[in-house]
């Protein structure tokens, strides 16, 4: 697997969104460089640990701006922030129970990756044209 790496394609033209996005994306691909350099356990526990208020104010940030411009679609898209908080919760729970390992490393970059990726391309773009219409 490619080390995720943020391009154009993924950029909303909000900065402060696009900020997080990039800060979020280089996390990922350290934990996914981790990987082959046997430094997996270290950066899985500080993207654990990131994630964790990264979510919060990353979707706060978000849903803000969505309530600030009345987007229609703000219901669905909380329930999709609400979706990956299921998922670092179950996350979380598997590295509680059996501690930071490389397999876990593995599953939590493929998870944060591919849910994020989808995201931001499919979710967030759909919100976009919106949000900056009404600013």
């Amino acid at each position: 697997m490619a080390v995720l790496e943020w391009d154009k394609r993924l950029e909303t033209g909000i900065e402060e969104i696009d900020s997080q996005h990039r800060e979020l994306f280089k996390r990922i691909g350290a934990l996914e460089l981790s990987i082959y350099s046997n430094k997996s356990k270290v950066e899985m526990v500080i993207m654990l640990e990131y994630l964790e208020s990264y979510v919060e104010e990353h979707f706060g940030a978000e849903e803000e701006l969505m309530i600030r411009t009345v987007y229609p679609g703000l219901d669905r898209h909380r329930r999709e922030h609400d979706e990956f908080r299921r998922k670092y919760a179950k996350i979380m729970n598997e590295y509680r129970a059996r501690g930071a390992d490389s397999y876990l490393a593995l599953d939590v970059d493929k998870e944060v990756r591919t849910w994020w990726e989808n995201h931001i391309l499919k979710s967030d773009m759909a919100f976009i044209p919106h949000v900056k219409d009404k600013m």
